[in-house]
């Protein structure tokens, strides 16, 4: 049996008395790429937050078998006066990370930011800003990474870029993923594992080959009669 780096227990979470997370139970397997499909406001961002440590569910627990978690939630907070190497710097200090120089040089390369040298981050494109975002949450070599739409307004090169980045953090460096996006089909460009959500609710958990029999290739089609309750055995839910 795998190893389980994030077990989720009927967790709950409310805003203003309205719940943006509804007793959802789900657990996460080592060395897995999770796609977490939802439309916007249907409550990944809430989810990975609690996982993240950074809001309490109102109810339900959350168990954490991984001493450090790294995590891209939203956009990227960069000094944009600063050189990429200097960021990592920074957050190294602020995180309490131990490194060099040389490791952060390594880092870049891995995110493929080599050879930016005194370049501000201020002059960045998109797609290099979101790999040095990546790269600060992977400092200290973390078991779990949570990527909050990592390739929202990338072009199509800066999504490929991403997409291979994020294998590699799995497949080379064995970490676990989670990376949220309201767009299946991108998804499906890179996970191992499913978890489709809507209205705070996990409305189904699939593996990629469960997911590619059962579509048939319309992947919109499947989310879309999946959050609508015809691919759930409980049933439940609207899309509007």
């Amino acid at each position: 049996m795998s190893e389980v780096m994030i077990q989720i227990s009927h967790v709950t979470k409310k805003y203003h008395g309205r719940p943006a997370v509804k007793d959802c139970s789900l657990h996460l397997e080592k060395g897995r790429i999770y796609g977490l499909a939802g439309k916007n406001g249907a409550g990944k961002t809430t989810m990975m937050r609690m996982i993240a440590g950074l809001s309490i569910p109102d109810e339900g627990k959350i168990v954490k078998n991984t001493e450090k978690i790294g995590m891209l939630i939203e956009a990227p907070s960069l000094n944009g006066s600063m050189t990429a190497a200097e960021n990592l710097k920074f957050y190294r200090l602020l995180s309490g990370c131990p490194g060099t120089a040389q490791t952060d040089e390594e880092l870049l390369a891995l995110v493929g930011l080599t050879g930016t040298g005194r370049k501000k981050v201020k002059d960045f494109s998109l797609g290099m800003r979101q790999r040095l975002g990546i790269a600060t949450a992977i400092l200290g070599n973390p078991g779990f990474v949570m990527l909050d739409e990592p390739v929202n307004g990338l072009d199509p090169i800066g999504v490929v870029e991403i997409r291979n980045l994020i294998r590699r953090l799995c497949g080379e460096f064995g970490m676990t993923v989670l990376v949220s996006s309201h767009n299946l089909p991108e998804l499906y460009q890179t996970a191992t594992d499913y978890i489709i959500i809507d209205q705070g609710t996990v409305k189904r958990e699939i593996t990629h080959e469960a997911l590619e029999q059962e579509s048939g290739g319309d992947l919109e089609a499947f989310f879309l009669s999946t959050i609508n309750g015809k691919n759930t055995e409980e049933g439940g839910g609207q899309y509007v």
